[in-house]
């Protein structure tokens, strides 16, 4: 089987095509059952979140069925989606069971938010310490959530009227920790999200710094919306209503604008015309910034079998000798070229 030909029957698994359909379907159930109590424009924005995580999720995974930053959108998407439904509920008067589901998932929503920012475009951690900062990050979101899903802590600032459906002791200590917990973190989140772009920005090359500026041009325009609605109008409904434009632009750059793009381009086309199939199979891996052990263990191939062939990329590329960490970067970058 050629290399090509195993690529398309590989991308084709049903699987790679039902997963993202069933998140997506799941996620347009909640918005438009939230949809069927009515128009609350409190809440329109939250609805429209949800459709456009799930659907940048949806179209991301279906375009490139392994790319990891999918995922936290598709988390997102599906908690937006659980929010949104609850307090349409809770606003139409029906059940104390809905006013608490639309309450609890936030902190989750903003937590998976910020995990999507430290992992963008790739899904994957910027460093160690990034990894080690989300991982503190889920940890609040999770004590958070927790929090307001025991006690009625956040039911004012989230504008739902209806009781909570069970009652626990020590409310009023739960709200002090709340206050002195919860709405500093979600302050600190967001805090998180621009250090975070501009770390990625200083070690970007090409690839990234345009994704990432065509990221900043949508997040100013959602800002400028806000701006203008609270001049206008007293009112910050005008910059949540474009808030679903960043994950519609974000999905963008994922799916068409990124170097796991440009490298399936290149395996679909057959790669550089040089090499073998076996040798642009191994440096598309090295282009994902495999070593050779881990290109050995992905392809299931012998270490002894995996470096000739590097070898063999190197000279075919006709790459300097003096080296090898070198000669690696150059040759993704004729990839890139090519």
């Amino acid at each position: 089987m050629r290399h090509d030909e195993h690529v398309s029957t590989e991308r084709q698994r049903p699987a790679d095509v039902l997963t993202p359909l069933l998140v997506l379907g799941a996620i347009v159930a909640l918005v438009s059952t939230g949809f069927a109590h009515g128009v609350w424009l409190a809440n329109v924005h939250n609805g429209l979140l949800a459709l456009a995580f799930g659907g940048v999720a949806a179209w991301t995974l279906l375009v490139r069925p392994h790319q990891r930053e999918a995922l936290p959108f598709a988390a997102v998407g599906l908690l937006e989606g659980l929010l949104f439904l609850g307090r349409q509920v809770a606003h139409d008067g029906a059940g104390t069971w809905w006013g608490w589901v639309g309450v609890w998932p936030l902190a989750l929503v903003l937590g998976t938010t910020t995990w999507a920012v430290l992992c963008f475009p790739e899904g994957r951690f910027l460093s160690h310490g990034w990894r080690r900062v989300g991982m503190a990050v889920a940890v609040v979101a999770v004590a958070c959530s927790l929090l307001s899903a025991l006690w009625p802590v956040e039911y004012a600032a989230a504008g739902v009227g209806t009781p909570p459906p069970f009652h626990l002791g020590g409310a009023d200590v739960a709200q002090g920790i709340w206050e002195a917990v919860a709405h500093p973190a979600y302050a600190l989140f967001q805090v998180t999200w621009l250090v975070a772009v501009l770390a990625r920005w200083r070690q970007a090359n090409g690839i990234l710094r345009n994704q990432l500026a065509l990221l900043g041009v949508a997040v100013g325009i959602t800002t400028a919306a806000l701006l203008v609605g609270l001049a206008l109008w007293h009112s910050p409904r005008l910059g949540l209503l474009t808030t679903p434009l960043v994950p519609l632009v974000a999905g963008w750059v994922m799916a068409r604008l990124s170097l796991g793009r440009v490298i399936e381009e290149s395996r679909a086309s057959g790669g550089l015309s040089s090499l073998s199939p076996r040798e642009n199979e191994v440096l598309d891996r090295m282009a994902q910034g495999m070593s050779n052990r881990a290109i050995s263990d992905h392809l299931h191939l012998s270490i002894k079998t995996v470096e000739p062939i590097v070898s063999s990329i190197f000279t075919k590329l006709q790459l300097p000798a003096d080296s090898d960490t070198n000669r690696r970067v150059l040759a993704v970058l004729a990839l890139l070229e090519k």
